[in-house]
């Protein structure tokens, strides 16, 4: 399968940082598959040049920058791997009940490992898992739910901590989504997605986990101790014992169905807003053609206990799903709308993979000049085999020198 090409549209190098910008790219919707006909992370110089990738064999997610100048890489079948800039494969962890026969790699007593895998300080990872669970009521066809779990382990495998979120939310608060057959596709049938967690980071001032939860339409944080620290999200459905975790938000409307969380060199935090669905229950929700993507940034005052936005960018596609937003050293945001779907019509699309996918990527300055805008589409695609990706990651020259 032939590697993705870049159509620029607009290019400022002079305005653009040294070093590459690092993204996962597939085909189909990878995010509920163990294998594609193509897998890789690339590398995208100033140039707007894809001057390296390393191929795998099964669909990956997130790729960031580990404490030690590696590369982790998650996959979507409960694995993830650690690369060298060399491409060689360092180490590999899987989970347990997903591979009952082994892998040849590190062992994970955790139910799957899932969407993102971060290094926080050295030695320590941070990534999410799943556990299965009775719904209290069941509804219908619905008899489970999938709750997330945030889990802290070391290079050698032991589990160091992991925080159950049916534990601290509202298991009664369904939203937008959980309803889609996400955990049905991957052997859970007649399973709520009930949070769908995506993105999981550390807070820097105080080591409190941050953790973006798609199908509750919220980011929440989490101290090491499990205590929920806050939630930042659309106020709707909340129950009094979380209503007094919200942070009131001093901005625009609330984002929906976000990902890929990051901190920005003057602390704010910084979000991808999907916009799917548009709304929280009770609220009806947005008709597909009025749906629309932003990438945002919030000063969070914890003793306040407010949310300030200070950055919202909009001229963006809508882009469904996956997607996220990185600072570069110069001050530029780099978006990339990588769950972009339509129709052979050109129509949005509800839930991929009805549709074909395509990816928009941009980069623009503090003040909003666009320094770079390019595409990944394969206009012939049929529905379920375009272009998809994840969430970009910049990496510094004098590492990116190093890739080969």
């Amino acid at each position: 399968m032939k590697p993705p090409k870049l159509d620029i549209k607009a290019l400022a190098a002079a305005r653009r940082n040294d070093g590459v910008v690092l993204l996962t790219v597939g085909r189909s919707t990878r995010a509920i598959r163990k294998v594609s006909e193509f897998e890789a992370v690339i590398a995208i110089d100033r140039y707007g040049e894809i001057v390296w990738r390393r191929e795998f064999d099964f669909c990956i997610m997130d790729c960031r920058r580990s404490a030690s100048d590696t590369l982790l890489v998650m996959g979507t079948d409960g694995r993830a791997v650690e690369i060298g800039l060399d491409g060689t494969l360092l180490r590999q962890w899987y989970c347990s009940p997903r591979f009952p026969e082994g892998l040849d790699g590190i062992p994970l007593e955790t139910g799957k490992l899932h969407h993102t895998i971060a290094e926080p300080e050295p030695g320590r990872l941070l990534s999410l898992s799943v556990e299965h669970l009775p719904l209290e009521c069941p509804d219908g066809e619905w008899t489970h739910f999938m709750g997330d779990t945030v889990v802290l382990f070391d290079r050698d495998g032991r589990i160091e901590q992991e925080i159950s979120l049916a534990g601290i939310l509202d298991l009664r608060r369904m939203c937008y989504g959980s309803d889609a057959p996400y955990w049905a596709n991957q052997g859970w049938p007649r399973t709520r997605d009930w949070t769908h967690g995506n993105c999981a980071i550390v807070d820097p001032s105080d080591g409190g986990i941050l953790v973006s939860l798609r199908h509750q339409d919220c980011v929440i944080k989490i101290r090491r101790d499990g205590e929920l620290a806050w939630i930042l999200g659309d106020p709707n459905g909340w129950r009094e014992a979380q209503a007094g975790k919200l942070l009131k938000i001093d901005g625009g409307r609330p984002f929906y169905h976000q990902h890929d969380l990051s901190f920005t060199s003057n602390g704010d935090l910084m979000l991808f807003d999907n916009g799917t669905a548009g709304a929280a229950p009770p609220a009806p929700e947005q008709p597909i053609a009025e749906r629309r993507s932003f990438a945002l940034a919030y000063a969070v005052d914890e003793r306040a206990m407010t949310a300030t936005e200070t950055w919202r960018y909009g001229d963006i596609p809508y882009s469904h799903y996956v997607s996220g937003v990185c600072e570069m050293p110069n001050g530029n945001r780099f978006i990339a709308c990588t769950g972009l779907c339509h129709a052979a019509d050109g129509a949005r699309v509800e839930i991929p993979p009805q549709g074909v996918g395509s990816i928009v990527l941009k980069e623009v300055s503090p003040n909003g000049d666009v320094v770079f805008l390019a595409e990944i589409r394969d206009a012939a695609a049929a529905p379920d085999r375009g272009w998809n990706g994840f969430r970009p990651e910049y990496l510094p020259r004098e590492l990116s020198d190093r890739l080969r």
